[in-house]
């Protein structure tokens, strides 16, 4: 059995409450990705995790300020019916094309139907 102090334990709950926190802020960008697929999809399900915390220490993201560049979207709709999964992402990327012009950086996309989620 391991022994770890309580200084570590400590330590380690803290960094891992303040990442939880970082997951479940919502800023102005969460907030129009949300609401633009909410209105051109109607969906029966939508998840939205800024992950970008996860990639600030990235090269990439070294002179970076927002912190919303990184986000995962899980989606359900009907609207997907009939269309394949290159065809979802293109909608919703074209659905949020002034947002990835304007800084993210990454989309994480699931989209699925209804019947595909009964499945």
């Amino acid at each position: 059995m391991h022994k770890f102090s309580l200084s570590f334990i400590s330590r380690v709950r803290v960094a891992f409450l303040h990442n939880i926190k970082k997951m479940t802020e919502i800023g102005p960008i969460h907030l129009n990705i949300q609401k633009k697929l909410t209105d051109s999809l109607n969906p029966t399900t939508l998840e939205i995790i800024n992950e970008s915390h996860l990639h600030a220490n990235h090269q990439a993201m070294k002179n970076v300020k927002s912190k919303e560049t990184h986000f995962s979207v899980s989606i359900v709709s009907e609207q997907f019916e009939g269309k394949t999964i290159l065809q979802r992402h293109r909608l919703i990327y074209q659905l949020l094309d002034d947002e990835l012009k304007a800084g993210v950086h990454a989309l994480s996309i699931k989209a699925k139907t209804p019947k595909e989620v009964e499945q």
